[in-house]
């Protein structure tokens, strides 16, 4: 399946008026690293389901970092579908009427916090802010966020999703994120 560029990066820039020039990742950020980036970098248990975005380049050259209280927007036009407790903030799961047979494409946002005004059920359009970065008090990572893109089997109910289930389930299929953002 092809999924079309989002202007997520865009809506990013926008919403949190950065002067951003282009993302810079480390080793391990990207989609099915086999290591973590932060902390002692060996081994994660499993491939890196998703993209993790944290420092760019800025318009006048300086390295910079994405902030707690940096301004998330979804992807694609979509339905909250869930909020869960992630190991530094909350992951908010987003489904989109994109289709792949009898699947149905999901956006998660991890090491959020939901804004204020996103409640499950409610449908926001592409670029609409729907959470904020967590901070990473937890000192188990830095502050960062996590997108994972994924077509989740239609008949597998919202309310049940979690990273377990996403990750172990066969028929959930990841893509990498960086495609289309």
């Amino acid at each position: 399946m092809h999924l079309n560029q989002s202007r997520f990066t865009e809506h990013l820039i926008r919403l949190n008026a950065l002067k951003f020039n282009r993302w810079i990742f480390e080793p391990g950020m990207l989609f099915s690293s086999e290591t973590k980036w932060w902390g002692d970098k060996k081994a994660r248990g499993r491939r890196h389901n998703g993209l993790d975005l944290r420092s760019y380049k800025a318009a006048d050259g300086t390295l910079r970092t994405l902030e707690e209280g940096t301004k998330i927007p979804i992807i694609f036009d979509g339905r909250i579908v869930g909020v869960i407790r992630d190991f530094i903030g909350y992951s908010v799961f987003a489904a989109h009427e994109i289709y792949d047979g009898d699947s149905v494409l999901f956006t998660i946002y991890g090491h959020v916090v939901q804004a204020q005004h996103v409640r499950i059920g409610e449908t926001f359009r592409a670029g609409t802010e729907i959470a904020a970065l967590a901070g990473s008090s937890t000192g188990k990572a830095p502050c960062h966020l996590h997108i994972s893109v994924a077509m989740v089997p239609g008949d597998m109910s919202p309310g049940i999703l979690d990273w377990k289930i996403l990750e172990e389930d066969k028929a959930v299929r990841f893509f990498d994120p960086l495609d289309i953002i």
